[in-house]
């Protein structure tokens, strides 16, 4: 378990600073992940697109998430909340 948690913060840490790379404040970071989870929560399939689109409805700008961001956020929901998470790469 400590270990678990251990990787969880290193995630949280490179999801920080990866959108900190962006240009966001540690307020925003908090709130976009607050707002991705929204997004996610009930399931589905989403693309990054999608999450972007829902974001600008939201009030975001631009494409905040990407690819590497969005692959955080769902280790993030697979260890902490035992979300059952399966990506399919589309080319």
């Amino acid at each position: 378990m400590q270990e678990q948690n251990q990787t969880t913060i290193d995630v949280c840490t490179s999801l920080f600073w990866h959108l900190s790379d962006k240009g966001l404040g540690p307020s925003e970071v908090n709130r976009l992940g607050k707002d991705v989870f929204c997004i996610l929560q009930d399931g589905g399939t989403f693309t990054v697109g999608f999450i972007n689109h829902q974001l600008h409805s939201m009030g975001w700008t631009g494409h905040i998430i990407d690819e590497d961001a969005i692959e955080l956020v769902l280790t993030i929901l697979k260890n902490e909340f035992e979300y059952s998470v399966s990506t399919h790469t589309v080319h």
